[in-house]
C-alpha cells in the first residue's frame, strides 16, 4: 500500500484559508467516527447506559423535547467513564469513588444541560450536553493549538512554518483520543484550557522577550487562572504549573548571576500567583469533598482517610482504583503496556527532540531586530518559542513517565491529546521528511499516522460496544 492518501492528508497544508480547511477536516473526521459508532452492536454487554437513559424508542414527554435521534446519540456514546460523568452532574456526587471523576467537568454539563434544557428530570439532558460540550471543546482547541503554532513559528515569510502549525492542529483532529473527544468525557474541554493556558505562558515568554514587563505579567496570570480550570477538569492539569516553577528557579539563577533583585523578585510575585490559582484547581475539589464526609454531620463513622496525615479524596480514590506506583504492572495487563506503547514512545522522543534542539541554539538568525521572532536557520520555530516548547516538555514527560509507572497506562492514548508539543513534532517531521539532527532517534512518521487513524476508528467501534480498552 503506498502513502498517497498520507500526502493527500496534508496537501491542505498550502491552502489560503487554513482555519476553515482544519473546520471541514473537523467535520469530515467526527462524520467518521460517528459513523462507525452508529453501526457498531448497541447496547454491547453491559446495558449501563439503558438503564440510566431513557429506551430510544418509548414514547417520553422528554423524548419528545429532546428528539429521538439525540437520544440514540446520547445511547451510543455515554459509555465507560462518561455513564459516571452525566450521572454525577445530574445529581451530583453521593458516593466517596465518584470524586475520582472530574469534578469541573460535571459542573460544566450541569450548568450547560440547564441552559439548554431547562430544569430537567432525565440524565439524557446532561449526556446530550457532554458530548456538545466536548466536540465544542475539541474544535475550538484545534484553533487555539493552531493559533499557539503561528505564535511560536518563525516570522511570517517562512512558510514551513505555516504548514507546520497547519499539520499540528491537524494531527489534533484525527488524535487517537479518538471518540472519546466526542463522547462526554473531559479530555476536549481539558485540551481547549490547557491549550489556552500553554498560550498565554508562552505569550509571556514573548513580552518578556521584548521588555513588555506589564503584558508579561498579566499573561502569565491568565495562564494560571487557565491552568486551574483545566485541572478542574483533570488533575494532570497541575502538571502545567511546573512551567512557573521552572521559570522562578530561572529567576532565583538570574538573580545570582545578574543581581536585579526589583526585576526578579517583580516576576516571582506573579509566577506564585499564577501557581497558586492551578493549585486552587487541585485543591478546590477535594476541600468540597472533605467539607461534605469529614466534617459534616449526620455519618455514624467518619471515612477513613478524613485522618489520613494528608486527608485527599483523590487520593483516596486512586488507592481504590488500584492506581499506585507499579501497581498496574501485572502479566494480565501487559496487552495495555503494549496498546500504550506508541503513544509513550510518541511522547518521550518529542521531548528529546526539543531538548536536542535547544542543545544546538548556535544556528540562530542574529540579525533579527525583534529577538522574539528570531529564529533557527531553516527551521520553523522561533527562539523564544523554542523556549516555550522546552518548558512544554516538561510536563509531556513527567505525564508519560507517570502514565507508564503509576496510571492505567491505556489512558495515555486519550489524555496526551492535551499536550502540545507531541503534535509538533509529528507535523514537523511530515513536513522535513526526517526530524532536525534528529535521524538516529527516527521513527516511521507514515506509521505513526497511520496507527493513530486506525487506532481511533477501531476504538469508536469497541468503545460504543462497550469493550475495551476504555
Amino acid at each position: 500500500m503506498t502513502s498517497k492518501w498520507l500526502l493527500n492528508l496534508f496537501a491542505a497544508w498550502q491552502v489560503e484559508r487554513p482555519k476553515a480547511s482544519l473546520i471541514v477536516l473537523f467535520i469530515t473526521w467526527k462524520l467518521v467516527l460517528l459513523s462507525v459508532a452508529c453501526t457498531s452492536p448497541y447496547p454491547g454487554y453491559d446495558t449501563s447506559t439503558r438503564l440510566l437513559l431513557p429506551n430510544e424508542t418509548s414514547d417520553t414527554k422528554d423524548q419528545h423535547v429532546i428528539g429521538s435521534l439525540f437520544i440514540a446519540l446520547a445511547g451510543k456514546l455515554t459509555r465507560w467513564d462518561a455513564i459516571y460523568f452525566a450521572q454525577i452532574s445530574h445529581r451530583g456526587a453521593l458516593f466517596e469513588q465518584e470524586w475520582a471523576f472530574s469534578w469541573g467537568f460535571a459542573k460544566l454539563l450541569n450548568v450547560l444541560g440547564r441552559s439548554l434544557f431547562g430544569p430537567h428530570d432525565e440524565v439524557a439532558s446532561t449526556a446530550i450536553a457532554g458530548i456538545l460540550a466536548s466536540n465544542i471543546s475539541h474544535l475550538l482547541s484545534v484553533l487555539v493549538l493552531y493559533q499557539m503554532s503561528i505564535l511560536i513559528a518563525a516570522p511570517s515569510p517562512s512558510t514551513r512554518s505555516s504548514r507546520v502549525a497547519f499539520g499540528s492542529a491537524s494531527l489534533h483532529v484525527i488524535s487517537p483520543a479518538g471518540l472519546f473527544l466526542s463522547a462526554p468525557y473531559a479530555e476536549s474541554s481539558f485540551s481547549v484550557m490547557n491549550f489556552a493556558g500553554l498560550y498565554m505562558y508562552a505569550y509571556s515568554l514573548q513580552a518578556h522577550a521584548n521588555h513588555g514587563a506589564g503584558l508579561r505579567d498579566v499573561s502569565i496570570v491568565l495562564s494560571g487562572l487557565f491552568f486551574g480550570v483545566a485541572t478542574t477538569l483533570r488533575s494532570n492539569g497541575l502538571l502545567s504549573g511546573l512551567l512557573f516553577c521552572f521559570d522562578i528557579f530561572e529567576c532565583a539563577l538570574d538573580l545570582f548571576r545578574f543581581g536585579e533583585l526589583a526585576k526578579n523578585l517583580r516576576r516571582s510575585i506573579f509566577l506564585v500567583i499564577a501557581g497558586c490559582f492551578t493549585g486552587i484547581g487541585f485543591l478546590f475539589p477535594q476541600y468540597l469533598a472533605y467539607r461534605d464526609f469529614c466534617t459534616a454531620t449526620g455519618f455514624q463513622q467518619q471515612p477513613l482517610w478524613c485522618a489520613r496525615t494528608i486527608p485527599s479524596i483523590y487520593m483516596w480514590a486512586d488507592d481504590d482504583r488500584n492506581v499506585g506506583l507499579f501497581r498496574y504492572w501485572t502479566i494480565s495487563n501487559a496487552p495495555l503496556f503494549l496498546l500504550a506503547a506508541p503513544m509513550l514512545l510518541i511522547m518521550i522522543l518529542s521531548a528529546l527532540w526539543i531538548r536536542f534542539q535547544v542543545d544546538n541554539v548556535p544556528l540562530v538568525k542574529q540579525q533579527e531586530a525583534d529577538t522574539s521572532r528570531a529564529s533557527i536557520q531553516d527551521g520553523w520555530i522561533s527562539l523564544v518559542g523554542l523556549a516555550s516548547a522546552r518548558r512544554f516538555a516538561v510536563p509531556q514527560l513527567v505525564l508519560g513517565v507517570l502514565a507508564l509507572t503509576n496510571y492505567h497506562v491505556q489512558i495515555i492514548t486519550r489524555i496526551s491529546s492535551g499536550y502540545p508539543l507531541w503534535y509538533w513534532w509529528l507535523a514537523s517531521k511530515i513536513d522535513a521528511q526526517r526530524s532536525l539532527r534528529l535521524a538516529k532517534w527516527d521513527i516511521p512518521v507514515e506509521w505513526a499516522v497511520k496507527w493513530m487513524v486506525l487506532y481511533s476508528l477501531i476504538q469508536a467501534g469497541l468503545f460504543t460496544a462497550f469493550l475495551p480498552p476504555a
